[in-house]
């Protein structure tokens, strides 16, 4: 089985029963925790502490106020140095703290996710940061991004009604009857949401995010390469590994 390492913030998420949630999504993800680490005051590690000795999770005592972040960062750098981190890392927080490491871990090529209590959690500053984001107080889990990014109800108007892109206006009249030609209505809405994409060139996917996510093309819990993948070959994240930039693989306007 593939694995995965759990890293908590208890000061942040403190709670038995979301430490169990946690634990229960990884399990019906398929991955198995190999590496478990829990890091916080004593009295937030004591209140868990039950459930952190039946999921053998190892606690590691902050040295005051505000040190907590520290140390899990620390931590975490050192076992990515020492290649003691498995290809997945969980992070388990509500806040963007983490970030900067989240971005770190992916730079390495790491698969990074996020446990958080929606309640607590700004959606959109975690999507940008983090593969994915997971609810602990939220369900059914991972089903409401699905219904968020259907295709269909954000397809883009007929074309009588779509305002001219900047690329469009740019465009010889002849060539209006020759447009680029997505695979599908997913394509076709991000294309007109980032005209950017028509050229062919990398685009900044912080960027890509950012305007799907204003104009309810993408869900703020939902990911991108979810939605690029519903529009076939037509896209494709660069670099694999850790992806930065979205480019358009379809044909070109002029």
């Amino acid at each position: 089985m593939a694995k995965v390492a759990l890293l908590i913030d208890a000061d942040n998420l403190s709670s038995a029963s979301d430490m169990e949630e946690a634990f229960r999504q990884l399990a019906a993800m398929g991955l198995t925790v190999s590496v478990r680490r829990a890091y916080g005051g004593l009295d937030k590690l004591a209140g868990i502490k039950d459930v952190l000795r039946a999921f053998a999770v190892r606690s590691f005592i902050n040295q005051g106020k505000g040190t907590t972040d520290v140390a899990l960062v620390v931590d975490a750098m050192d076992l990515l140095y020492n290649d003691s981190l498995a290809p997945t890392v969980a992070i388990a927080s509500s806040d963007a703290d983490f970030a900067p490491l989240a971005l770190r871990l992916r730079e390495a090529g790491l698969r990074v996710l996020c446990f958080a209590r929606r309640e607590k959690s700004d959606a959109e500053a975690l999507a940008l940061c983090y593969d994915e984001v997971l609810y602990v107080d939220v369900a059914p889990r991972r089903a409401a991004p699905r219904r968020a990014e259907a295709p269909a109800p954000v397809t883009a108007p007929a074309p009588a009604s779509v305002k001219a892109t900047p690329a469009a206006r740019r465009a010889p009249a002849r060539k209006a009857a020759a447009p680029a030609a997505p695979a599908n209505a997913a394509a076709e809405a991000i294309l007109l949401t980032v005209p950017a994409l028509r050229t062919g060139k990398p685009v900044a996917m912080n960027d890509v995010v950012k305007k799907l996510r204003d104009e309810g093309v993408l869900s703020k819990s939902g990911r991108l390469a979810t939605l690029l993948a519903k529009s076939g070959d037509d896209f494709r994240l660069l670099p694999h590994d850790a992806p930065k930039h979205v480019q358009w693989t379809g044909r070109r306007t002029s």
